[in-house]
């Protein structure tokens, strides 16, 4: 209920009490009063008819009833009935006292008119007793009469104070409506009993505003540890409404991130997803546009669930690759101390003849440099995946070029020099992937025929007319240990890693590979680096 609702309830109730109990005290004193008076016209009548019982006996009494008794209580008159049928009256009340005390009073019911009488009792001069009695209907005749005026007044009185009390109402809840309740201590003409609930109210507000703040800067931190995080978190209720959903969620979900979501199932209908609500599920894998997606659930008490997404495709891949480097590895390593191994214990043992220990020494010979070769391949690009950053400065690929061309002396490779290339790069890793590229094309090429080495103004490049390249092999001819002739690598002594360098060099100088080639008639290989 309201405060003023009650504060006009109680006035109004005690304003009509007030009103009752007055008036009901004012009728009641009317009637004390009019009787009073009743009683004293009855008395002064009775004085003045005194001695003149006869001319009393002739008089029209109305309503009134005239009564004279002896002495002895016999009825001498009576004005309204026959005194020799009446009783004795001397023991009425009025005439024991009118007898004893000169004047009797008394209010009873009448035995011979049947109604209550209001009686008063003189003693006459001549020894009787004179009483006068009026009916009491005529009293309360006179109090109803004026009951219409009263009730009248009192219900103007109640309206009044309904008006009254509504505006005392008013004016005792102004105040209190004029408190400001953020800043309550600046309220004016506020009663001085409601100024330990203020300085409450400021004291609360100060400790609202701080937790406030605190909640605010407790927001703000988690939402930008949560926007930054590369994983994607989703945070739902356990009917599955989403409560917390970041950007990296959406976009391993493959959803744009302008995109709202308000259930779980909205953003995707994977039966993982619906085991997390309906069973509690911890989790597990999901394939999203070609992404593995690794979800995690843990229940947060009396939330819902947290849900982390990790997108372990890159992981997998990487996995996959150590996994098939390790094979190859192992198989390329095994093979050349095979043979290694298999023509030492034949020297060893005395089963080779003398004519053929020299041939058998140069398999040795040429199978440990094959594996000294594949030993440097590895080293070498375990070298390019361990650093994340190369130390780049000034360099002319131009001198480069000439150093590798004096380093493999074949005289099948020439230098043609279109312009200047000077890069910002690392002269040892743009030394590795030219001499690389140039081994290559020596290994495939037929015929010796000629291989040339090109320098533009922004590229590199290496041709040769050797066996070219398939489509198939265009796009796998940079992995590791891939060999598009097995047999003729395994001739020319070539591990599948050369160009597998060349690719980690241009990605650590930011350049691009273009090759050209077809199946039977040569390739072009050209590395492109990006212009200032």
């Amino acid at each position: 209920m309201k405060l003023r609702n009650k504060l006009f309830s109680v006035t109004t109730i005690i304003v009509i009490i007030a009103v009752v109990i007055t008036a009901f005290s004012t009728v009641r004193a009317m009637y004390s009063a009019f009787e009073k008076a009743v009683a004293n016209e009855l008395l002064m009548t009775l004085r003045l008819v005194d001695g003149n019982e006869e001319y009393a006996e002739e008089m029209d009494w109305g309503s009134r009833r005239f009564t004279c008794i002896s002495s002895d209580g016999t009825v001498v008159y009576d004005s309204q009935a026959d005194s020799e049928m009446m009783e004795n009256h001397l023991k009425r009340p009025e005439v024991q006292m009118a007898l004893s005390r000169m004047v009797g009073f008394d209010v009873r019911e009448s035995s011979t008119l049947l109604e209550n009488m209001f009686y008063v009792a003189i003693l006459s001069s001549d020894g009787n007793v004179i009483r006068l009695s009026e009916s009491q209907s005529s009293i309360y005749s006179f109090i109803f009469t004026s009951i219409p005026y009263v009730t009248a007044i009192i219900l103007l009185v109640i309206i009044a104070s309904l008006l009254v009390s509504n505006r005392i109402s008013e004016k005792a809840i102004e105040p209190i409506n004029r408190i400001d309740l953020d800043n309550p201590m600046e309220a004016e003409g506020l009663y001085e009993e409601l100024s330990p609930l203020v300085r409450k109210i400021d004291e609360q507000n100060s400790r609202i505003k701080s937790q406030i703040e605190l909640l605010k800067r407790d927001r703000d931190e988690l939402n930008l540890i949560v926007k930054s995080m590369k994983d994607g978190l989703i945070i739902i209720r356990s009917n599955g409404d989403v409560l917390m959903m970041n950007d990296a969620a959406k976009t391993m979900m493959g959803k744009n991130t302008n995109e709202e979501f308000k259930s779980l199932i909205e953003l995707s209908r994977e039966g993982l997803f619906f085991s997390i609500i309906e069973k509690g599920s911890a989790g597990g894998r999901i394939n999203v546009e070609g992404r593995t997606i690794e979800v995690h659930a843990e229940v947060v008490e009396g939330l819902g669930s947290a849900i982390l997404l990790f997108d372990v495709s890159d992981k997998l891949a990487l996995e996959m690759k150590e996994r098939e480097f390790i094979q190859n590895v192992s198989h390329e390593l095994k093979t050349p101390l095979t043979s290694i191994s298999g023509y030492s214990e034949l020297i060893m043992r005395d089963q080779v003849d003398k004519d053929h220990i020299k041939e058998f020494s140069t398999q040795i010979y040429n199978e440990a440099r094959r594996l000294y070769q594949l030993i440097e391949d590895i080293m070498a690009i375990s070298r390019l995946d361990e650093e994340a950053e190369v130390t780049l400065q000034d360099i002319d690929v131009n001198l480069i070029a000439k150093d590798v061309l004096d380093s493999i002396a074949n005289p099948i490779v020439s230098l043609k020099e279109d312009s200047r290339l000077r890069i910002k790069g690392n002269g040892t890793l743009v030394f590795e992937a030219i001499y690389n590229l140039v081994d290559n094309a020596i290994k495939y090429n037929r015929n010796d025929n000629p291989v040339t080495l090109e320098i533009g103004s922004n590229y590199f490049a290496v041709e040769d007319h050797g066996i070219g390249l398939s489509p198939y092999d265009k796009e796998r001819v940079f992995d590791r240990f891939y060999r598009v002739d097995k047999s003729r690598s395994r001739k020319t002594g070539g591990t599948g890693l050369g160009l597998s360098i060349v690719k980690s060099v241009a990605e650590r100088h930011g350049a691009r590979i273009e090759i050209n080639s077809t199946l039977g008639s040569g390739t072009i290989i050209k590395m492109i680096f990006p212009t200032k």
